[in-house]
């Protein structure tokens, strides 16, 4: 929060992506994230400049974890700041759903019991990385 922290701020949101223990009715282990590094970085910072720059944002940061990500575990933070909580509350939602939809990152779900599954960084999308 301190990244985002402004005294022409009057409000911070603060969206805290976790791994759930279930998708889709199967338990889940944990979850993998890989991404193509240099690319998945420009797209992160061309959405968090393109939403603050709708939002009148006073800060964003967003970060992604790779690697493995265990249940209740964190795998997106998302900070934004603005004078009103209004747009602070549109713009967090916003540059979460451009993660989700454009950033070059992907997941594998791990289920117990199961060979594991990879997914595009959203619910429900099919495929593997290259």
């Amino acid at each position: 929060m301190d990244r985002v922290r402004s005294p022409q701020a009057g409000a911070i949101v603060l969206f805290a992506g976790t791994t759930r223990d279930s998708f889709a009715g199967k338990a889940v282990k944990e979850l993998q994230y890989t991404a193509y590094g240099k690319l998945a970085l420009r797209t992160m910072l061309s959405i968090a400049r393109d939403v603050s720059v709708r939002h009148g944002l006073t800060g964003m940061a967003m970060i992604h974890r790779l690697g493995t990500v265990p249940i209740g575990e964190e795998s997106i933070l998302i900070a934004v700041s603005s004078p009103h909580r209004q747009a602070a509350w549109r713009a967090g939602e916003e540059a979460l759903e451009e993660c989700k939809a454009k950033v070059e990152v992907w997941k594998r779900e791990e289920f117990h019991g199961e060979e594991g599954v990879w997914r595009a960084n959203r619910d429900g999308a099919a495929g593997a990385p290259e």
